[in-house]
């Protein structure tokens, strides 16, 4: 009987517990939620965006480099990965002098809770040193973001030119 009352119990507090569960999720409240979480860090990011090219116009790289997380990773064509904020300040701070203007374009962001992935379109003006004339370049990025605390950061960006590959230079001759 004992047995019985603890075993009636354990299924009352069970039921209790069970009620006390938020009902699962219906596709269409994913859908929704999922739609909502989009927006906001669209919103946040294309933000993020406008802040770093116009420090970067600016040439204050040191605060461009800031929507970058500390581990973060560049992947730039035809060179090699910039491991780190460090790394990346470091890049940035190669066009200096170069009167660049760059802009960003967001063309699609998903989200799933604090990650996102965004793909755009950016444009990029700047007078390569001893060149005439300003150089424009366009193209396409890809950027994953983590949502840290409050803010959303950048982890892993790669980015490629829509201007066609420069031709090869002379072939080099074999002894």
């Amino acid at each position: 009987m004992r047995r019985t009352r603890g075993l009636m119990a354990a299924l009352g507090s069970l039921a209790v517990f069970a009620a006390c569960q938020p009902a699962a999720e219906t596709a269409e409240q994913a859908e929704t939620r999922m739609a909502s979480e989009a927006l906001a860090a669209r919103t946040a990011i294309e933000a993020a965006n406008a802040r770093m090219a116009a420090h970067m116009n600016a040439e204050r790289f040191d605060s461009a480099a800031m929507v970058y997380a500390e581990d973060a990773r560049g992947l730039p064509p035809n060179m090699v990965p910039d491991v780190g904020r460090a790394a990346i300040l470091k890049s940035l701070q190669g066009m200096a002098g170069m009167k660049a203007t760059i802009g960003f374009t967001t063309t699609h962001v998903a989200v799933n809770g604090p990650l996102a992935v965004e793909t755009g379109t950016y444009s990029f003006t700047f007078t390569p040193p001893g060149a005439p004339a300003p150089v424009t370049d366009t193209g396409k990025y890809m950027a994953h973001w983590h949502k840290m605390g409050d803010n959303w950061m950048i982890v892993e960006n790669i980015w490629n030119s829509d201007l066609p590959a420069m031709p090869a230079g002379p072939p080099v001759k074999q002894p």
